[in-house]
């Protein structure tokens, strides 16, 4: 085994460690209850209208996810995928960044990688992003292949590679529509982009086939949280892909304008170089440009974790403005990537999803009941569904009116704290439960609350 495959090993098994331990242990979050509810369906077509009515991606991690349940695995290990998925990734951005940059410089694009915190977060998670990333760094790899030696062989690969990826996340496209662009702009790939374009064609035209679910999909407005346009969130995304230190903070805004140069800068250093640091420029910059003006134009998709895509693209130009530094200075050098290392690596450690699990068993431990409201403080969506997955018999929790009768105890919810509060006033009324939103069951909901229609919510979840 030659020196750069040991490195790809070596940031590949990194990688896994950083994201395995959390994905055995780690609470369900909100979007992770939605797929697990999905991936129970006992059939396979079930599955889809499943992922066709409540999802705003298409099925293909859904699909293996289902698989594994099928063989057996319980649903807290089905984020295996994701963990796999997340070491993979880390060693092919090795493999790309050795294309464009020294070994060493490499291995810091794969070590960054590792440690993204978006990417760290998604790839112990039961959700398709990591595998969207994945996804994109295989797409790069086959058409720089393909420009290399064209073969069939790597056509079929092309054509599978943009087919499993527009199967797994519509922001996929993007990437494809960079691949596209810098097929017939550089004349790099003059002598393949026919062929290779022909390649790309058929693999949309096999993903083609959940087109007419993609229109229902878009039709339930499940961006309705995202807001108008902004040029801050945009000019922050290279930055908090790898970090969240200082997020909404003008420091934060330093972080973010210094990230985007940073990678304005490390896409020209490996464009100057070669068609291949062309194509890395291409996929970090064109997807993001690409999402923020459909934003502006009214199209509400642009969210962070939408752009994980760009993440290993991003990684690979930041090692490219470091290799470009004089050796005269490579003590800087090291500083710069060290502390770029160690604010991603600050930023994941500490972070997780609150332990939704012992909340609700200490709810139980309380005396709580399927007939007793809950009250949550904060975003109510956050603790909505995994309540519902961890609670006994799985009720349903709807957000509900306080009306004028008196509910003798509610449970309340404040961060990771639960405690029963015994009430002789109605809940409206009572000054340590103002803020907060009442959960609860609306077929044995008491008298002194009156939830919401669900259906009404559903649309919004």
């Amino acid at each position: 085994m030659d020196g750069g495959r040991r490195v790809m090993l070596a940031v590949g098994l990194l990688a896994v460690a950083v994201r395995f331990p959390d994905a055995l242990t780690q609470a369900l979050w909100e979007d992770e209850v939605a797929s697990a509810r999905i991936l129970n369906e006992p059939t396979f077509p079930r599955l889809l209208g499943h992922v066709a009515r409540t999802e705003s991606t298409p099925p293909l991690w859904y699909a293996l996810g289902w698989l594994m349940r099928q063989a057996g695995t319980p649903i807290q290990d089905v984020r295996v995928l994701s963990v796999a998925a997340g070491g993979v990734l880390a060693a092919l951005v090795v493999a790309l960044a050795r294309r464009v940059v020294p070994l060493p410089f490499a291995a810091f694009a794969g070590l960054l990688t590792a440690f993204s915190s978006q990417l760290v977060a998604h790839g112990r998670e039961l959700r398709a992003y990591e595998l969207l990333a994945l996804l994109s760094v295989v797409l790069a790899l086959l058409v720089l292949a393909e420009v290399e030696t064209p073969s069939r062989a790597r056509e079929l690969g092309l054509a599978g590679a943009v087919a499993a990826g527009c199967l797994t996340h519509y922001f996929f496209m993007f990437s494809v529509s960079a691949v596209l662009a810098w097929l017939w702009l550089d004349p790099g790939a003059r002598t393949v982009r026919r062929r290779a374009t022909a390649a790309v064609l058929v693999g949309g035209g096999l993903a083609a086939s959940w087109a007419p679910m993609t229109v229902e999909q878009y039709g339930h407005h499940r961006f309705w949280w995202i807001g108008a346009f902004s040029v801050r969130p945009v000019v922050a995304v290279p930055a908090r892909l790898f970090t969240a230190v200082y997020a909404n903070t003008t420091n934060g805004l330093v972080v973010s304008v210094a990230g985007l140069l940073l990678t304005v800068l490390g896409c020209w250093c490996v464009s100057h170089g070669s068609a291949r640091g062309r194509l890395v420029a291409a996929l970090a910059l064109a997807p993001l440009v690409g999402a923020a003006a459909l934003w502006a134009a009214g199209v509400r998709i642009f969210a962070l974790r939408n752009l994980i895509e760009i993440a290993p693209f991003v990684a690979v130009a930041t090692a490219g403005a470091l290799a470009a530094v004089p050796r005269r200075v490579a003590p800087a050098t090291v500083a710069a990537a060290a502390a770029l290392l160690a604010l991603s690596i600050v930023s994941i450690s500490g972070r997780g999803v609150p332990r939704y699990d012992e909340m609700a068993r200490a709810l139980v431990a309380e005396g709580w009941t399927s007939s007793q409201p809950v009250a949550v403080f904060g975003d109510f969506f956050r603790y909505r569904a995994p309540l519902e997955w961890y609670l006994p018999h799985r009720p349903l929790l709807d957000p509900s009116r306080p009306l004028r009768g008196v509910c003798r105890s509610v449970f309340v919810i404040r961060g990771a704290d639960v405690d029963r509060v015994r009430l002789d006033r109605p809940l409206e009324a009572d000054r340590q439960l103002r803020g907060a939103t009442i959960l609860a069951d609306p077929a044995r909901a008491p008298r002194c609350v009156r939830p919401i229609i669900r259906g009404r919510l559903a649309a919004l979840a």
